[in-house]
């Protein structure tokens, strides 16, 4: 079902063994939800806690997987607004999983590249995200805390 939505979908794995996929985050998600297409998942109102681990599941058959939390999760794309009748709509260049390994804002990340269609694995830092030049995260939508690093 994965490679034939093509798209990546991530995977919690909590301590006591239960696993919660994205496709379950959805509201008034149908059958087979990987292959339907859906709008969005809920993955910042996941329970955090007592998570162990994160994958990130593609369409080619590669995983990647993290298992240091805290845990973050977001996808890079960008909004088409057709002018006069012009196409509109929404596309995701990359879905990010990421793990954050040092109170300096390190972090281990596998990021699916839609453009390439590869798994990418890298380090890189939250406060100054430089795939594909994020820029800073946003922790407190991720619901982390405890990584405030001073602006400037």
């Amino acid at each position: 079902m994965i490679k034939r939505s093509g798209r990546a979908w991530w995977e919690a794995r909590y301590y006591g063994g239960k696993i919660v996929a994205e496709w379950d985050t959805f509201e008034h998600a149908p059958i087979l939800v990987p292959l339907a297409h859906v709008k969005t998942s809920r993955w910042e109102e996941l329970d955090k806690k007592l998570l162990a681990g994160l994958r990130l599941l593609c369409p080619n058959g590669m995983a990647g997987e993290l298992d240091k939390p805290p845990f973050f999760q977001l996808k890079v794309g960008f909004q088409m607004i057709g002018m006069g009748g012009g196409k509109s709509g929404r596309s995701c260049n990359a879905q990010i999983i990421g793990s954050i390994i040092s109170q300096d804002g390190s972090c281990e990340c596998h990021a699916w590249n839609t453009a390439t269609g590869t798994l990418e694995s890298f380090k890189d830092n939250v406060f100054n995200f430089k795939y594909q030049n994020i820029g800073r995260l946003n922790l407190a939508v991720q619901g982390i805390q405890g990584f405030d690093k001073a602006s400037g």
